[in-house]
C-alpha cells in the first residue's frame, strides 16, 4: 500500500501482543460510536461473545465480528456495506476490514488531496490512498437505524416504533396477503369438486371423472397446506423479529429514564411495560389472517353470483350487517377495557411491590391490609372482567346467528332458484360452502375490536413512558472526552423531589481531583442528595453540575458511569453469582484480581467461608446477605472499577467498627491519588481520613473547610456561623 506520510505499513495484527483480535476490533468500534455520538467502552464490546444465531465470535471472520459487536451493542442500529467507488462526504467515519488478511482501518475521513485519513488497530494515524483500501469491506454503521433513515421524522413515540417496525417488514406482510389471496383461491376448488361430483358425477355414475376430480382436489389441498405453512413461517418470523426490537426499545427506554422523573410505583410502572404483550397479541400471524381474509368476502361473493346468481344477495346483505354488529359494541368494549388496563395495572403493582417488600409487611403486620387491598382491586377487576366478557360474548354470538341465518336463506332462495333451472343441486352445495367461507373472517370482527381496543390502550399507556425524559435523548448528540481529569463542580444548583420545595441548593461547590472529602449533617439535611447530584444520575431543577467543567447534561451517560462511581445506601444485588454481581457493567477482570480487592473490603471472608466461593447463588435483592455484606460486595465492586470520582453514600452504615476500621484504612489506601473521595456519614471514625468536610443543614452546605477547622468549629459551645463555599 502507498502511505503518504513517512509512516510504514502497520503489522496485520499490531496489538496481537496485548489484546486479541476482538478487544483490537472492539476498540476501532468504540471510537467509531463515540465520532457517531454514542459512548460504547471498548470493554464492554469485547465481552460481546456470541453472534445472534450463537456461533462464537472468534470463530467468524473480522467482518462478521465487527457487524455482531455493533449490532449487539446497538440493536436498533443499522449497517450497510458500500463501494470505495460510491463513498459520499456523508459516509464518513466508517470501518475498513480487509478480505483476506486480518487488517482493519476506522476511516475517519477523505482529505483534499484524496488520501484518506485512518487509525489503526494500534491507535496510529496514517494516511492511505483510497485506491489502495480496494481488497477490502468498507462498513458504515448508524447507532439506530431508525434515526439514520427517517431523519427528523424519526421515532419517538410507542406509536411511531410500532409504525416503523411495520413499515421495516412490510414486504413480509404484502407477502403475507399474497399468499392469503392463493389460499383463498385454492379454497375455491373444494366448493367446486362438490359441485361437479353432484351435478355430474353421482347423475351419470362417471366415477373416472370422480377419480380425476379427486386427484385434482388432492394437489389443491396439498399446495394450500404448503401455502399456509409458507405464510405462518415467514410472518411469524417478521413477528417475531418485530417483538424482538420492540421489546428492546421499550427496555432500553425503561433503563434511560431520569431518576428524578420514575414514576412513583414501580410495580404499575412494570405492568405498564408489560402491556407491550397486549400489542404483540394483536399483531401476531392469525390477527394479520384475519383482516387479509376479510376483504375476499366480497371476491366469494362474485364468486356465488357468478354460480347461483341471485343466491348471492343473500352474503351480499348478510356480511355487512356481520360487520356491523361487530363494531356495534366497540364503544362500550373501549370502556371497559380502558377500566380494566388501569385495574389490571393496579393489582399487578401491588402484587409486585407487597411480594418484594414482603419482610417489611411482616414485620409490620400488616399482611391482612395489603391482602383486603388485593381483595378489593381483584373483585372490582373480576366484575369489570365480567361485564367486558359478556359484552363480546354477545357480539360474538351474534356473528354466529347471522352465518346460520345466512345459511338458511342461502337454502331458501337457493331451493327457488333450482326450482326456476337457474341453479343446480350441486351449486347450492357449493354456494352454500362459499359463503361460509366469506364469512368466517367477518364472524371474528367483534374479537379483533376487543384486542384492538387493548393495543390501543396499552399503546396509550406506552406513549407516556416514551415521553418521560430520558438520560439521552434520541436526537442529542453528546460530549464524550477523550479523557477524565476528575474535577466536579456544583453552580447555583437546586433540586427538589416534588416541585413544591426543593430538598437542596447551593451557590457553588468545587471538589478538585485528590480531595477525600466527608459531608455530614442530621437525618433528613440532604447530603444523599448532595452526592446523587454529584453523581450525574439526577438533573438539577436549577443550576448546573460540571465534571472537568463540562455540563454533565452533555456529557454521555456511559461516558459518566466509567468515571463516576456511586454506592447509594441500599445496595442492591441481582439474582446470579457473587462474581457475576461484582462484576456488573465491568469487563471480565481476574479471579485473582476480585480476590485481591475482596480482601480490601474484608469480602474475601465471605468468599472463603462458603463452598461456592465466586460461584456463591445470589437471590433477587441479595436476599440471604446482610446489610453490610451487600455493602462490601458494592465497595468491592468499585474498587474493580477504579473511577475518577467515588460518590459512597453511608459505606459503612451496617458494619461493626472493627470491619469498618479495616475497609476505611484499605479503601483511602487503595484508591489513586488522583481521585476523588467523597463519603457521606455518620459515624465520627470515617473523618480522620479525610482532609476536608462539608456540612449541609436543611438542603444548604453551611459548613465547607478542613476537617480540623470544621471540627473545631463544631466543638465550639455556639453556633457555627454560616460560610460560604471555601475556595479549593
Amino acid at each position: 500500500m502507498s502511505i503518504e506520510t513517512s509512516q510504514t505499513t502497520p503489522p496485520i495484527i499490531p496489538a496481537a501482543e496485548t489484546r486479541s483480535p476482538r478487544e483490537a476490533l472492539a476498540g476501532l468500534l468504540s471510537k467509531l460510536a463515540g465520532l457517531k455520538g454514542q459512548a460504547m467502552p471498548a470493554f464492554r464490546l469485547s465481552l460481546i461473545e456470541q453472534s445472534r444465531d450463537g456461533l462464537q465470535l472468534d470463530d467468524l471472520p473480522w467482518r462478521d465480528q465487527c457487524i455482531e459487536m455493533w449490532m449487539a451493542a446497538f440493536p436498533k442500529g443499522q449497517w450497510r456495506q458500500t463501494e470505495v467507488n460510491k463513498l459520499a462526504p456523508g459516509d464518513f467515519p466508517l470501518l475498513w476490514v480487509a478480505t483476506d488478511y486480518a487488517l482493519a482501518y476506522l476511516v475517519k475521513g477523505r482529505l483534499s488531496h484524496g488520501a484518506c485519513r485512518v487509525e489503526t488497530l494500534d491507535g496510529k494515524t496514517l494516511e492511505l490512498q483510497a485506491s489502495d483500501l480496494k481488497g477490502g469491506y468498507w462498513l458504515a454503521f448508524e447507532v439506530s437505524e431508525a434515526v439514520s433513515s427517517m431523519g427528523d421524522s424519526a421515532p419517538k413515540s410507542a406509536s411511531d416504533w410500532f409504525a416503523f417496525a411495520l413499515r421495516k417488514h412490510r414486504r413480509v406482510f404484502i407477502e403475507g396477503v399474497f399468499a392469503t389471496f392463493i389460499i383463498s383461491s385454492l379454497a375455491l376448488f373444494s366448493a367446486l369438486y362438490t359441485m361437479q361430483v353432484y351435478d355430474r358425477v353421482v347423475p351419470t355414475r362417471g366415477f373416472s371423472t370422480l377419480w380425476v376430480l379427486t386427484v385434482g382436489i388432492m394437489v389443491a389441498i396439498l399446495l394450500e397446506f404448503i401455502m399456509k405453512q409458507a405464510r405462518s413461517y415467514i410472518v411469524e418470523r417478521a413477528s417475531k423479529r418485530i417483538d424482538l426490537e420492540l421489546s428492546d426499545v421499550f427496555f432500553s427506554k425503561a433503563m434511560d429514564i431520569r431518576m428524578d422523573v420514575r414514576p412513583a410505583t414501580v410495580g404499575t410502572f412494570a405492568s405498564q411495560i408489560r402491556n407491550f404483550e397486549s400489542v404483540r397479541a394483536f399483531m401476531t400471524a392469525s390477527t394479520l389472517f384475519i383482516l387479509a381474509d376479510a376483504p375476499f368476502a366480497l371476491f366469494f361473493i362474485g364468486v356465488i353470483a357468478m354460480i347461483g346468481g341471485p343466491v348471492a344477495l343473500v352474503p351480499l346483505v348478510m356480511v355487512p350487517i356481520a360487520v356491523m354488529t361487530g363494531f356495534l359494541a366497540s364503544r362500550k368494549i373501549k370502556e371497559y377495557t380502558r377500566l380494566q388496563m388501569t385495574e389490571s395495572n393496579q393489582k399487578n403493582g401491588l402484587l409486585i411491590e407487597s411480594i418484594d417488600g414482603i419482610e417489611s409487611i411482616k414485620a409490620a403486620g400488616g399482611t391482612w391490609k395489603m391482602q383486603d387491598r388485593y381483595r378489593q382491586l381483584t373483585q372490582t377487576l373480576s366484575a369489570n372482567e365480567l361485564r367486558l366478557k359478556l359484552l363480546s360474548m354477545r357480539s360474538t354470538n351474534l356473528s354466529q346467528s347471522i352465518q346460520q341465518i345466512n345459511y338458511v336463506g342461502m337454502i331458501a332462495v337457493g331451493a327457488y332458484a333450482i326450482s326456476n333451472g337457474q341453479l343446480s343441486m350441486g351449486g347450492l352445495i357449493a354456494c352454500s360452502i362459499i359463503a361460509g367461507r366469506a364469512l368466517s373472517p367477518i364472524s371474528q370482527i367483534p374479537q379483533l375490536v376487543s384486542q384492538w381496543n387493548n393495543a390501543k390502550i396499552a399503546l396509550e399507556a406506552l406513549d407516556n413512558i416514551m415521553q418521560v425524559p430520558s438520560d439521552r435523548e434520541v436526537d442529542a448528540k453528546l460530549i464524550i472526552p477523550e479523557a477524565c481529569e476528575g474535577r466536579v463542580r456544583l453552580e447555583k444548583v437546586s433540586f427538589g423531589y416534588t416541585q413544591e420545595r426543593p430538598t437542596f441548593a447551593s451557590s457553588a461547590l468545587l471538589i478538585k481531583p485528590g480531595e477525600r472529602v466527608a459531608v455530614i449533617g442530621s437525618v433528613g439535611s440532604g447530603k444523599s442528595t448532595l452526592i446523587k447530584l454529584l453523581s450525574g444520575l439526577y438533573k438539577p431543577q436549577a443550576g448546573s453540575v460540571y465534571l472537568d467543567d463540562i455540563d454533565m447534561q452533555h456529557l454521555a451517560p456511559a461516558f459518566l458511569r466509567e468515571h463516576i462511581g456511586y454506592l447509594p445506601q441500599d445496595v442492591r444485588l441481582f439474582n446470579g453469582s457473587l462474581k457475576a454481581n461484582l462484576t456488573l457493567g465491568l469487563p471480565t477482570p481476574s479471579d485473582s484480581r476480585i480476590l485481591q480487592a475482596a480482601a480490601l473490603t474484608g469480602l474475601d471472608q465471605v468468599i472463603q467461608n462458603h463452598p461456592q466461593g465466586l460461584e456463591l447463588e445470589i437471590t433477587e435483592g441479595g436476599r440471604g446477605l446482610s446489610g453490610g455484606q451487600r455493602q462490601l460486595v458494592g465497595l468491592t465492586r468499585l474498587l474493580l472499577a477504579q473511577p475518577k470520582v467515588m460518590l459512597l453514600d453511608e459505606p459503612t452504615a451496617s458494619m461493626d467498627s472493627r470491619l469498618e476500621a479495616k475497609v476505611m484504612k484499605h479503601l483511602f489506601q487503595e484508591i489513586s491519588p488522583q481521585s476523588i473521595l467523597v463519603v457521606v456519614t455518620h459515624k465520627p471514625a470515617v473523618l480522620p481520613h479525610v482532609d476536608r468536610i462539608i456540612v449541609v443543614d436543611s438542603g444548604q452546605i453551611v459548613m465547607d473547610d478542613t476537617r480540623d477547622k470544621v471540627l473545631a468549629l463544631m466543638r465550639q459551645p455556639v453556633k457555627a456561623p454560616t460560610t460560604g463555599t471555601a475556595p479549593h
